[in-house]
């Protein structure tokens, strides 16, 4: 069968174009970059601080993927004294089947990120890592709004943050880590996409905003409050 054209401001695995076996690569290989450029840690470091010592929670995790992330969120949280149960949201059940393969411990869900299928206030928080990217002011400004409708302690967000260094060294690693056509396109488009802080605050202007900070490597967190 003939594929739809990919325009090249476009993430193909996005597009729900792919093979089962192109998207099980594609994924794996984006988690292997995620680790290869600090992984987790920046989640961690944003959201750990609000969910320790606190008991058992329920978070959100929008465009879980395989939802490694998630789960090593819950692993750091467990250690601090804190029981996280994350439900993960994907529009793409080949995206959480995978995760389901790898045995990784999440209640899955297929929903879009601008029309969640829960009540008002279902979870403590919402949070998102490399999805902020993906949408446009207009987009982001609905995510945030359902975010913040179904977590009432609020939304954290971790994402790329544009940098001319950032996309220089993203062009030269994505090769030597033995990454496919697919993934070496997404990144620069991607990375293309990303946000300045100057940008993700004027769109939060006039919201309850408790950070926005730079993290390495080439990062930023958000956390806005319910």
């Amino acid at each position: 069968m003939k594929r739809q054209a990919i325009g090249e401001d476009q993430e193909i695995l996005d597009e729900g174009v792919l093979s089962a076996a192109e998207r099980e690569r594609s994924l794996a290989e984006l988690d292997r970059v995620n680790r290869v450029f600090a992984g987790a840690r920046p989640l961690i470091r944003t959201l750990l601080p609000r969910v320790a010592g606190r008991g058992p929670q329920r978070l959100l995790d929008l465009g879980t993927g395989s939802g490694r992330v998630a789960a090593a969120l819950a692993r750091a949280a467990a250690e601090r004294g804190a029981t996280l149960r994350i439900v993960g949201v994907d529009r793409q059940l080949g995206h959480l089947l995978l995760g389901r393969r790898a045995c990784v411990p999440q209640l899955r869900v297929v929903a879009s990120a601008t029309a969640l299928p829960f009540r008002d206030g279902a979870f403590d928080w919402a949070f998102s890592t490399l999805f902020f990217h993906h949408f446009d002011d207009e987009g982001n400004r609905r995510v945030l709004e359902e975010m913040r409708r179904v977590a009432r302690r609020g939304a954290a967000i971790v994402d790329l943050r544009r940098n001319r260094f950032a996309a220089w060294g993203l062009r030269v690693l994505l090769p030597l880590l033995r990454t496919g056509r697919i993934t070496r396109h997404d990144g620069r488009v991607s990375m293309a996409r990303a946000w300045t802080l100057s940008e993700v605050a004027a769109l939060v202007d006039g919201l309850p905003v408790e950070e926005l900070r730079r993290r390495a490597p080439f990062r930023f967190s958000l956390v806005v409050r319910s």
